[in-house]
């Protein structure tokens, strides 16, 4: 499988795991219009649409738009600023936050939430995946528990492994999640227990060699309970938002 394909089948997984994800708590992305922020080259937005999803996707790099509107002739693609999103208010049933929270600065994530919050229909639902910062290997630079550390610590340490650093990547915890979703007025439920079980059951699916590798000699020893409590320590984190009403 080239890059290409693995990336692309990387991307498939993940629109599948937010639709499920959003079905399991009761929430019908086809019973309206799907916003994908963040959208990059439009992989998870040619997943919904083959589904049914009516989908906007929106982007700030106008580069990964072009991508997009390639891979998706049908799609509707939109270059957008999310702080500034040029859509009215609630008009959307769902929107899709995949892998995109981690590559926003801190200063900006609530400003963020606050458009897609305005955006977003009442009793409508906010899907969030993000980079966990305890995971094992950190997923651009490949350096084991790098983002365990401080993070003026980063640099040295790239440097010292003569790897280049991503400056630009604002990994979460599950408190940092917690708290800025309630300061952008959500109600959440933390569903990376959905995420931490799909990777153990499908262990195709996990991404990162060394975790692979752990989980399956882990379930070798037939302790699968214990390979799950690891899973959701290290996973991505996963949120299923709904706007507060006052």
């Amino acid at each position: 499988m080239n890059c290409e394909k693995t990336t692309a089948w990387k991307r498939e997984q993940r629109a599948k795991e937010a639709v499920t994800c959003l079905q399991l708590r009761g929430h019908d992305p086809k019973s309206g219009l799907l916003l994908d922020l963040g959208c990059g080259q439009g992989y998870l937005a040619k997943y919904f649409l083959r589904l049914g999803i009516e989908t906007v996707g929106a982007d700030i790099s106008r580069t990964l738009i072009k991508d997009a509107k390639k891979n998706v002739p049908s799609g509707s693609f939109v270059l957008a600023d999310g702080v500034k999103l040029p859509f009215r208010e609630e008009i959307f049933k769902t929107v899709v936050l995949n892998d995109v929270l981690e590559h926003v600065p801190y200063s900006l994530a609530n400003p963020l939430l606050n458009e897609i919050r305005r955006t977003l229909k009442v009793d409508c639902k906010l899907y969030i995946s993000v980079m966990n910062r305890y995971m094992i290997r950190e997923g651009h630079t490949l350096i084991p528990f790098l983002t365990w550390l401080p993070k003026p610590c980063w640099d040295p340490v790239c440097r010292l492994v003569k790897k280049r650093h991503y400056r630009n990547y604002y990994p979460y915890t599950i408190e940092r999640l917690e708290k800025l979703c309630r300061m952008a007025g959500f109600i959440y439920e933390n569903c990376t227990w959905f995420y931490a079980w799909n990777k153990v059951s499908n262990i195709e699916h996990v991404g990162d060699p060394t975790l692979k590798k752990i989980i399956r000699a882990i379930r070798k020893l037939r302790l699968s309970k214990l390979a799950y409590v690891i899973a959701e320590k290290v996973s991505v984190i996963l949120f299923i938002c709904e706007k507060q009403t006052y």
